[in-house]
């Protein structure tokens, strides 16, 4: 086995409750709590605060940016477009796409504040994987090609496209949501990423979007920082001891002492919390690894 372990009220005044909390908190702007609307309803909502919203942006210019009236703008858009679901949550953060989307997952995985926290005080971490998890492609485009000779194999794949399914299946169960397509010898010009397989020592390693492999097995690791995720470790002493990581947690693909990501690193990249593919994750890799004549 040679896995890598590796109510509606159309706009509230700043002297209002809502909004003296929308504006609490050093200045951070939260969404607003109301009721589901039937479509009539938001439709007239819509038409009425349109024309507040062009107030208020002209009063934004006039003002230079006034940080009341711009949470303002925020919360009546954030109305605008959960008219019909509602919102029973007071905590969302407006114009901080990062926190919002940071409590999104603290609220739809049952997270605790701690962990909340800890996610916006390493911002600086993550925030950066974060926005690019978030413009990522539908389709991962995975260019395959071999540092020099072909691997021998061992049994032989019966062919190369054989060889990238497998490549595609063991990423997506470790990117859970995510759309690999490896192409061998495919366009390096237009791939979100480059293989090159085969490198004549074991030291895998991602520079800018090529990812240089020795065991393939060990692409999602090295994926990971072609995503802009960094190790756990601060140096190679420290691997696998569980630097860097959100309340309660010790094991992360990151820190080379589990096959799967952690929640932090899952949340920046928008993969789900809540699933576990650990043993198809290593039993994949197991089909590819295996292979190695070494």
């Amino acid at each position: 086995m040679k896995h890598f372990r590796p109510d509606v009220a159309v706009c509230e005044t700043p002297n209002s409750v809502p909004a003296r909390h929308a504006l609490a908190s050093k200045g951070t702007c939260y969404a607003p709590v109301f009721k589901a609307s039937s479509a009539l309803t938001c439709l007239l909502f819509s038409i009425l605060n349109l024309l507040i919203l062009l107030t208020l942006i002209v009063l934004l210019i006039v003002t230079l940016g006034s940080r009341d009236i711009l949470c303002l703008i925020r919360r009546i858009q954030f109305r605008l477009k959960h008219c019909r679901t509602g919102n029973s949550d007071p905590a969302i953060p407006l114009g901080d796409p990062y926190a919002q989307h940071v409590h999104s997952f603290r609220m739809l995985y049952g997270k605790d504040s701690a962990w909340e926290q800890w996610m916006l005080a390493n911002r600086s971490r993550y925030e950066p994987i974060f926005e690019g998890a978030e413009i990522r492609p539908a389709v991962m485009m995975i260019a395959f090609r071999y540092d020099s000779a072909p691997i021998a194999y061992n049994p032989p794949w019966t062919s190369e496209t054989q060889h990238m399914n497998a490549l595609a299946s063991m990423s997506e169960l470790a990117y859970a949501g995510y759309d690999f397509q490896f192409t061998f010898e495919g366009n390096t010009s237009t791939s979100y990423a480059n293989v090159i397989a085969g490198i004549p020592t074991n030291a895998s390693n991602a520079s800018g979007k090529n990812v240089y492999l020795y065991y393939e097995g060990i692409f999602n690791h090295e994926f990971g920082h072609v995503m802009g995720v960094p190790h756990h470790y601060d140096t190679i002493d420290d691997v696998g001891a569980g630097q860097h990581m959100p309340p309660g947690e010790t094991g992360c693909l990151m820190d080379r002492n589990e096959i799967q990501y952690c929640s932090a690193c899952r949340t920046a990249l928008f993969i789900p919390l809540n699933v576990d593919n650990a043993a198809a994750i290593a039993d994949a890799v197991d089909v590819i690894n295996d292979r190695y004549p070494y």
